[in-house]
Parts: C-alpha cells; structure tokens; sequence
C-alpha cells in the first residue's frame, strides 16, 4: 500500500513538474527577453516550492531522492533549449529584417505608380495659355514655372540640364498641363506657343566662364532660334536679359538709358555681350519681323534652388558659414550688389510680359549692401564660428551695382515686397536640408511660392 501510494505521489509530483516546464517555455517565448540563467533560476524557485511540499509529507524522504536525480539532467536540457532558441529567434529577427526592406522597396516602387498628388492649381477654361520657358529647369526658370502653372496655364520647359536640374521642377511631371523636353534652344525648336520666357543661359560666372564658346551660341543662336519660334507661330517673347550689360558702370544708379562700361574680352565677356547681342537681336526682329519683345535687365538674384556651387555671392556665403568654413570675400568688400528674392523677380517678369512696355525694363532691389556687410549679415543669420577674410579681387569685377526702377514702378507697379532677413532665411533653410541630404533619393523639394512675404 506504502509503495502504491509513493507511485501515485510520484506521478503527481511529475505532473506538477511538467506544467511548471511548460508555464515556463510559454513565458519565455511571450517575452522573448529572457536568458538561460534567469530560466535556470525560475525552474530552481518552482522546484524548490515542490521540494517543501515534499518534505512536510510523510513519504518525502522515500521520493525525495527520486526528483533529486533527474532534476539536474532537466535543468541542463532546458538550459541548451533555451540557448537554442535565442538561437534561433535572432535567426527569424534577421529574416524579418530582410523581409521588411523587401516589402519598404516594393511599396515605393507601388507609390511611383500610384496617381501623384499635384498643388492645386487655378482652372481656366478660356483664357488658358500655352507658354514656352526655355531655361524652365534652373534656379529662376522653375519658380517662373511654378507660378505660372498654379495660375491654370499650359507650360512647356526646354532644358538642356547643364546648369538646370529635373528636381527643380520634378512635381509637375505628369500633370496634364505640363510637359519637359530635353532639348539644347542652340538647335531649333518646333512647337505651338503663345508665350515665350527665354531665360535659357547660364548666369553665374563659374559656369559660363566653364564654356564662354557655348555661353555665347545659348545668347545669340539661342535667342534667334526663340524669336523665329516666336515669329511663325505669333509668340510675344520675354528675353531674360541681364544687369550685367552695364559692366562695371560710370553711372549710378544704373538706369535703363545708360549704355554700359562693358570689357569685349574680358572674362565675363561671353556672358556681358551675349546678352547685349540677345537685346539688339530682339529689336532687330521687333522692328523687321513685327515680333512682340519684352527685355528684363535682371539684377542679382538669390532664393532656394540656387545651385550649390554656382560660385555667388548668397550660395557661397550661406554655404560656407552652415559648415563653419572661413567666409571669403573677394577684393576689399567695398563694392556693392543689390539682392533681390527670386519670388519677386518672377513677379516681375510675368508683369512686364502681360504689360505694354517694349522697352527694357530693370528688374532688382533699389537697396544697396556692401559685399563684406552682407557677409556679415549671413554669419549673424546663420551663426557659427566662421571667421570673414578678404581675398584677392576677381577680373572685371563691377564696383558699384545698384539698379533705377522708376520704369518698372511707374509701368509695370512693380517693386520688390520680400525683406533681406524673410528671403534669407528661407533660403538658409533651403540650403541646411540640401546639405543633409546623404544620397540622391532623399528629397530636398522646394514647394511652389506664391510670392507673398511673411513676417
């Protein structure tokens, strides 16, 4: 009877042993944050209740030595299972990693193919144009472009992509009244437009002193190109033309009257007197063709999609102080520029294309800055450690740059809105998410501007 029920004690004790095994696995699976040893010692704690409810039995001491003996060999198995199953957990985390990045790939390449979500734009019906701007990639081309596509019209840009780039304007693409072509205005262009921008040409010195010979073609075949376009199909066309056709001027403020101090072969010729060609060319066709010309005088400029390295003053000043790199000044900061927010400019190029003046027309900032104040200026803006140092002066480097707009203010009711600090500080923001940036795929998309300056 003794050994009966010893037996029946023994089977129970095991079944209490058993659960406990398996309370425990669950739970080490559930948490998936345990480790063999916190495991070893809850086993131990669950034995060792059983092992006081043994010995308070009378029977304990005839069993005890019989739990005693496959405790150890239990504890061990347990020990290598739950090794083996971290083991293994890592394995499957390794595999959902795997399968995550998988699936990540596969839903942006499902988004690309999803209709894109465009801004709003206005609907007209029966006044809608269709508007040619060549040059539409580039920093002061894609903001016209904006504008004039969240007015409701149908654009077509023509970029050669040297100094433009398909970022600028990449959320238009695929919009019903929008369409890019890859096309050099060197060669020409067969299209049906009622408007035409031409702005196709680089603007700052590094790139078109890069290729002066290819500078040149843009601003005179180019521009022939645009106003026979203009011709055949009974385009008025804007030439983008450029404050840089006053040289290093005699006269300021400079006035629209003024004939300019300009070098012929200069460094900066290819650029000053291409423009200065493109102009006379426009006239030349106004007078013999009967073709509708507007000339902007454009003077500096600055605002986001500047291109990182187009050697000017805002893009260099701004970028050397958000890296805390020695802020350069070329020559002895003296001489002057009067900086305008692109947002402004494109008000006024859309302005002088609706208006009646066939005239040129400067397009710029009255307010006029030293070169070593604004440098101050974007250090202050910025903050940083960057120290101001002057350098060696460059070639042909106007002194004085100040523009007269008493034309456009008294013709076009123009004159720029956005304060120094408001511009500047959107472009700094600009220029801090563009630096950022640690491969191609991250965007950096600076959003339609309606031009209205916030405080």
């Amino acid at each position: 009877m003794n050994s009966g029920f010893i037996r029946r004690q023994m089977r129970r004790i095991m079944a209490v042993s058993t659960c406990v095994f398996v309370v425990l696995i669950f739970y080490i699976q559930w948490t998936n944050s345990q480790v063999a040893v916190d495991v070893h010692d809850d086993l131990d704690d669950a034995l060792g209740e059983v092992k006081v409810n043994l010995k308070q039995s009378r029977h304990g001491p005839q069993y005890m030595m019989a739990l005693e003996a496959p405790h150890n060999d239990l504890s061990e198995t347990r020990k290598n299972e739950v090794l083996d199953g971290h083991e293994a957990d890592k394995n499957d985390l390794e595999e959902a990693k795997l399968k995550i990045n998988e699936l990540q790939t596969k839903l942006m390449e499902l988004e690309k193919r999803l209709p894109k979500q465009f801004p709003v734009v206005d609907f007209r019906p029966f006044d809608r144009k269709r508007i040619l701007v060549t040059g539409g990639a580039g920093f002061v081309g894609s903001h016209l472009v904006d504008r004039l596509m969240l007015a409701g019209h149908e654009v077509t840009v023509a970029d050669n992509f040297f100094t433009g780039r398909k970022r600028n304007i990449e959320h238009w693409l695929g919009h019903e009244n929008f369409e890019l072509i890859h096309h050099d205005i060197v060669r020409p262009l067969y299209i049906e437009v009622d408007q035409i921008y031409h702005l196709a040409s680089p603007a700052s010195p590094p790139h078109y002193m890069f290729n002066p010979v290819k500078t040149i073609k843009t601003n005179t075949l180019g521009t022939i190109n645009v106003l026979g376009l203009a011709k055949r199909v009974g385009a008025r066309v804007l030439i983008a033309s450029t404050s840089e056709v006053y040289g290093d001027p005699e006269e300021h403020p400079q006035s629209e009257t003024y004939w300019g101090h300009v070098n012929p072969i200069g460094p900066r010729a290819c650029y000053d007197e291409g423009k200065r060609v493109a102009e006379t060319l426009s006239y030349a066709y106004m007078g013999q063709e009967n073709v509708s010309v507007r000339v902007a005088r454009i003077f500096n400029t600055y605002g986001p999609r500047m291109h990182m390295n187009d050697g000017r003053v805002v893009s260099n000043f701004i970028l050397q102080a958000l890296k805390n790199e020695t802020i350069t000044v070329y020559g002895p900061g003296t001489q002057t520029r009067s900086f305008q927010y692109v947002s402004d400019l494109v008000d006024g190029l859309i302005s002088l294309m609706e208006s009646n003046m066939t005239k040129p027309v400067n397009l710029g900032n009255p307010i006029e800055r030293t070169i070593k104040d604004f440098a101050v200026i974007i250090k202050n803006l910025v903050g940083g450690s960057s120290e101001i140092k002057l350098v060696a002066a460059v070639e042909d480097d106007p002194q004085r740059r100040r523009p007269d707009i008493s034309r456009a203010k008294r013709y076009l009711n123009w004159e720029p809105k956005v304060p120094l600090e408001v511009g500047l500080k959107r472009t700094v923001e600009y220029f801090k998410n563009e630096l950022k940036r640690s491969r191609h795929s991250e965007r950096n998309v600076f959003q339609p501007d309606n031009g209205v300056p916030n405080s």
